[in-house]
């Protein structure tokens, strides 16, 4: 089969893909993937595996004893890499913040106080210092800091917290007065007054401190209401959702072509500003330089956490979640089997995308995984709109897995292992529900993740075996967590070949189906300055259907972790509704971009920047020529406007009419001063208002006019900035002047 990449740079298009695999300079796996390469191309062997059928290959290198012998060597010293707990970090990191709490620095004290919170072992589990309660101290600490710091809300949070790790009873008195005074500083007088009046009953005869809480209980204003930071409301696509997809607006629709694959077409009038996608993750993964600043689970940004400080993973302490809702979620589903191996994960070099990878498999669990593997690997799907109507392929819900009542039982086993001490029944059935409703979404979700591309027929085999050498380490990672503890001896085997098979399908389809989520970092100002920054990684089911172009119809931002797609041009039915992978005609040129393309994602772009071969911004310049466009509204035909302007389209045939033609360059005319608005709007620091009058113009611009248009682009480019403040926005705070 011809590889379009070979027509370009093969050593490009190999580093490329390796690096969607691991590191080029960090970690072991690097040297191991080529040790293991070159012992496979012995005797020719690595080129006849190349001819091997894709659900034949991984038995294909078991059956090497060559390749398994030294790649077994390796595997066979796997052990638990993580940073653990350490109740004697946590008592000086406890300390430390006490200290800096007199000096009066609460930002200092306060990410002391969180490290403690934890490195703090589990309570009752290292009883040399604290007497076991360790992480109760280190969060009553906290509870101060953050009332201090006028976070009441968060203070309380950590109050119940400790009250669960075992507070030392002789607290009890201390515990309900610094409640009052969190639910007085939450706008809840009522509970402040319950909560001063059983610390009334704990005091005894300390009539000092009575006199004192006297006082504060006369201070309370019970005409004041509970402060809570108001919730950003959820984002909507534009005309309503597709019934069959819905994070997708019925203004678009997918269609397939056999060179083209399946993607999004308008099949509607689209406006500049409509929202056309707003879709949620399969599974995203942080990146680990990310984990001290971010909630491994849902990558809000800790700092901006008002109503809980960061909560700790109850095993390891090099990761944090924004609160116990998240923690629970990530640690009754895949963290209780990656955590253990996260440093090693980190050393080995492997990337973010064989993350994501070995997440989709840990998310989903053992049986479900399986299912996944019985129903999607090897199989041809139906297209992923007959797919979802049909409910993945017309399976009732009731037979996609056990019943019901096997399926509670068997989540529950595995859920008891990661419940703390002092959880009851009542919660536990509550987080069984959730999980199974959890694993339900994922399965049904499979049907669009596992009908994406992953181009097999199309790689080599030195990049095939270096996918699998991945998988198979990936799992033996997952068999030294208690992956497979539920699974029988005699399954066993068939077990761990179908989660490395699945694996490797995850490793090929995420080189062409990922997305890089991003925050915008700005300073003082919106839009000077600011720059996106990427924090993690995620597959999209169907923001994965989104084709590129070099000159995209959307831009692309995030709200916390779902992606929305918004129209920087406007589009008529039929249109291709194109986002970017990367190579945006403005930056690159037509050779750099063709070439990128082709060898990071295997496809030649014909969009129509390139057929055209549009200058890049650089190249363009105030005087650039203008494009009218052919007034026949089904016609794409353009003119360079001037003196020597055409009688006819050489398209369309129609006769053009030079007075119209004036018309066109006034309204023309008008969008640059409309452009000239939006820049100031946005100078003013009003995004919205920038957005509407930029939205207008460029909306007007191709109803008399065709790109590539410098200014026109400019503005798209300002949209793209104006979008980004309604998703993931990061203020760094800057020094304070001095005087």
């Amino acid at each position: 089969m011809s590889r379009v990449y070979e027509e370009f740079d093969p050593a490009f298009a190999s580093v490329c893909s390796d690096v969607t695999v691991y590191s080029n300079n960090k970690g072991f796996f690097k040297n191991l993937a080529e040790e293991i390469v070159s012992l496979a191309e012995v005797d020719g062997w690595l080129q006849s595996f190349e001819n091997i059928e894709d659900d034949k290959k991984v038995t294909a290198v078991m059956e090497n004893n060559t390749v398994m012998s030294a790649l077994n060597e390796v595997l066979q010293r796997i052990q638990p890499l993580f940073r653990g707990k350490d109740v004697r970090i946590s008592y000086e990191r406890r300390l430390a913040a006490q200290s800096c709490l007199k000096e009066g620095d609460l930002t200092k004290s306060l990410a002391l106080a969180s490290q403690a919170v934890l490195r703090a072992p589990m309570t009752g589990a290292e009883e040399i210092i604290d007497g076991g309660v360790s992480l109760a101290l280190a969060l009553w600490l906290r509870s101060e800091i953050l009332l201090r710091s006028d976070r009441p809300t968060a203070a309380l949070e950590d109050l119940k917290l400790a009250l669960k790790e075992r507070l030392p009873a002789r607290m009890r008195s201390e515990y309900y007065w610094r409640m009052g005074h969190c639910y007085k500083g939450a706008g809840e007088p009522t509970r402040a007054k319950v909560s001063y009046e059983l610390a009334g009953r704990l005091l005894g005869n300390n009539e000092d401190a009575k006199a004192q809480l006297a006082k504060d209980i006369e201070s309370l204003d019970y005409t004041s209401k509970p402060k809570h930071p108001p919730d950003k409301p959820d984002v909507r696509v534009t005309g309503g959702a597709k019934q069959n997809l819905p994070a997708l607006s019925k203004m678009l629709k997918i269609v397939e072509e056999k060179d083209k694959g399946r993607f999004a077409v308008a099949d509607d009038d689209i406006s500049v500003g409509d929202i056309l996608l707003v879709d949620k993750p399969y599974a995203a993964c942080l990146l680990s330089e990310y984990y001290g600043t971010h909630c491994l689970h849902c990558f809000k940004r800790l700092e901006y956490c008002d109503e809980e400080a960061p909560v700790w993973c109850p095993n390891c302490s090099g990761v944090a979640f924004c609160t116990t809702k998240c923690r629970d979620t990530a640690v009754s589903t895949y963290h209780s089997y990656e955590c253990q191996f996260s440093d090693l994960f980190i050393g080995s070099g492997m990337s973010i995308l064989s993350h994501i990878a070995l997440r989709m498999v840990t998310q989903a669990g053992l049986d479900t995984s399986q299912q996944i593997h019985a129903k999607y690997l090897g199989n041809e799907l139906k297209t992923v709109e007959s797919s979802t109507l049909n409910d993945i392929e017309g399976v009732t819900k009731k037979n996609k897995l056990k019943s019901r009542k096997e399926r509670l039982n068997r989540t529950k086993k595995g859920l008891k292992g990661f419940e703390d001490r002092n959880s009851n029944d009542e919660e536990i059935e509550t987080k069984i529900e959730d999980k199974t409703t959890y694993l339900e979404k994922l399965e049904l979700t499979a049907a669009q993740i596992y009908s994406l591309c992953s181009h097999s027929q199309q790689r080599k085999g030195a990049d095939y075996l270096k996918r699998i050498i991945m998988g198979m380490f990936l799992t033996e990672c997952l068999k030294r967590s208690g992956y497979f503890k539920n699974c029988s001896k005699d399954n066993m085997p068939k077990a761990e070949k179908n989660i490395c098979e699945l694996l490797v399908r995850n490793l090929q389809m995420l080189q062409f189906n990922a997305h890089e989520i991003y925050e915008t970092v700005r300073g003082d100002h919106q839009f000077s300055g600011s720059k996106p920054i990427y924090v993690a990684v995620g597959i999209y089911p169907t923001g994965a259907l989104f084709n590129h172009e070099c000159y995209p119809a959307v831009a692309r931002y995030f709200d916390r972790q779902n992606i929305i797609l918004r129209a920087i041009r406007p589009l008529r039915p039929g249109e291709i509704v194109s986002e970017n992978y990367g190579p945006h005609f403005l930056m690159r040129g037509l050779k750099e971009r063709q070439r990128m393309l082709a060898c990071r994602y295997w496809f030649r772009c014909e969009c129509i920047a390139c057929k055209e071969n549009w200058p890049t911004l650089k190249q363009m310049d105030a005087t650039s020529n203008l494009y009218l466009r052919c007034p026949n509204a089904n016609c794409v035909g353009k003119f360079r406007s001037g003196k020597n302007m055409p009688n006819r389209c050489a398209k369309c045939s129609v006769t053009i009419d030079k007075e119209l033609f004036k018309m066109y360059m006034d309204d023309v005319n008008k969008c640059l001063s409309q452009y000239q608005e939006g820049a100031k709007q946005m100078d003013l620091e009003f995004p919205k208002e920038a957005i509407q009058t930029l939205s207008d113009a460029v909306n007007n611009f191709y109803k008399v006019a065709r790109p590539p248009h410098r200014e026109t682009h400019i503005a798209q480019e300002s949209l793209r900035s104006c979008y980004a403040t309604e998703g993931n926005v990061y203020i760094v705070k800057s020094e304070p002047k001095e005087k």
